[in-house]
């Protein structure tokens, strides 16, 4: 007679020979979660040449307690506009699903981090492009690791760093492509010329940028676009500066003096502008006080070939980096510097990733890869 797997006579378990481990078949359960809840199946297994063989879970791309692609794409799609702790009631008001928050964060950032892999394709040349760049603080968190401490919140460091954002787009057109980083100049330099290439940036597109007065914007812009390329100070910015200098330079109508300025700026009289303020820096007894007048001129003194405000104009051209500064709103602030949230520095770089690549139009591209992966 076959021996039978099971018990022998005394109630101990017997073993199994090779020969049985080879065409033994076993049941065994295997759930996996999906938007329309949890999902459990009775899969038949096979153990052939001491392998373990799955049938079900090789053809259908289902691992045990694994999360499917739909359910993280609307987890992401979540984790990216709001707390992760929201997304678990937004889950189970849209899914009638509960997942744990600590789960959604896990998902959401392994996304973020991968969508900055996907190779992105630039658009049709345009003849000239918009650029600005300006930045903006978030919160951050940074974990000294050097230091021997059993309690990990004395090596915790809180502050704040800034976001360095940058968009383009062409000249009469609506769609910008953005791209940002905290951290350095250069690298931001290199996420300036990224999204200017995803707009259209080939040979002999003409780049004319728009920052307000950090020097490192300047220096970046010739770096990268070299002489296809201008850089102009923000106009209001500026005039924030000539709003300080107003009451030295006409005291008894300093309100005209001012619109009398910006107009000049416009007509490109900017070095009659400043040659004004300068003699009346230079009449000063001291020079090194802190003044509305003071702070005018060297900021002028040092951007004066940034101010050619008339040729933008001639050429329909924006003079000021409003467009910039409302993105940082909507594109980093809303999600990032929220009540409460702070940031390592990888996972802000990450989450500002997946932002600006779904509004960059990235976003059905990447979840395509993924199925396809």
């Amino acid at each position: 007679m076959p021996r039978r797997l099971g018990k022998t006579s005394n109630g101990r378990k017997r073993g199994v020979s090779s020969e049985e481990k080879t065409k033994a078949a076993f049941k065994k359960k295997v759930s996996w979660h999906t938007t329309f809840g949890k999902v459990i199946a009775n899969e038949q297994c096979f153990i052939d040449k001491k392998k373990l063989f799955r049938p079900f879970s090789r053809s259908s791309h289902v691992r045990g307690r694994s999360y499917s692609l739909p359910l993280e794409r609307a987890l992401t799609d979540f984790g990216a506009d709001v707390p992760f702790g929201k997304v678990v009631e937004k889950m189970k008001e849209h899914y009638g699903i509960e997942i744990p928050s600590s789960t959604v964060r896990l998902i959401t950032e392994k996304h973020a981090y991968k969508i900055s892999e996907l190779k992105k394709v630039g658009r049709a040349k345009e003849e000239i492009l918009i650029s600005e760049t300006d930045g903006s603080m978030v919160p951050i968190v940074e974990i000294d690791t050097a230091k021997d401490q059993k309690d990990m919140r004395k090596a915790r460091k809180v502050g704040w760093k800034e976001v360095k954002l940058s968009f383009a787009r062409g000249k009469d057109k609506v769609n910008r492509y953005y791209a940002g980083i905290i951290g350095t100049a250069e690298e931001a330099g290199q996420k300036m010329l990224e999204c200017a290439v995803l707009a259209g940036m080939k040979e002999g597109t003409y780049i004319h940028a728009v920052g307000d007065g950090a020097p490192w914007i300047a220096e970046q812009v010739k770096l990268k676009f070299c002489n296809q390329s201008g850089y102009l100070i923000d106009f209001f910015h500026l005039c924030e500066y000539l709003s300080g200098a107003a009451i030295w330079c006409d005291v008894l109508d300093s309100k005209k003096w001012l619109e009398i300025s910006k107009e000049k700026l416009k007509m490109g009289k900017h070095k009659e502008v400043f040659e004004e303020i300068a003699k009346k820096y230079a009449s000063l007894d001291k020079r090194d006080e802190d003044n509305g007048l003071t702070r005018c001129y060297r900021y002028m003194e040092k951007r004066l070939e940034y101010m050619n405000y008339q040729k933008a104009l001639d050429h329909e051209l924006p003079i000021g980096s409003g467009e910039i500064e409302s993105s940082h709103r909507h594109v980093v602030q809303k999600r990032l510097k929220i009540a409460g949230a702070w940031w390592k520095i990888e996972n802000a770089n990450a989450m500002v990733n997946l932002r600006t690549g779904r509004l960059n139009g990235h976003w059905e591209k990447y979840w395509d890869s993924q199925r396809a992966a």
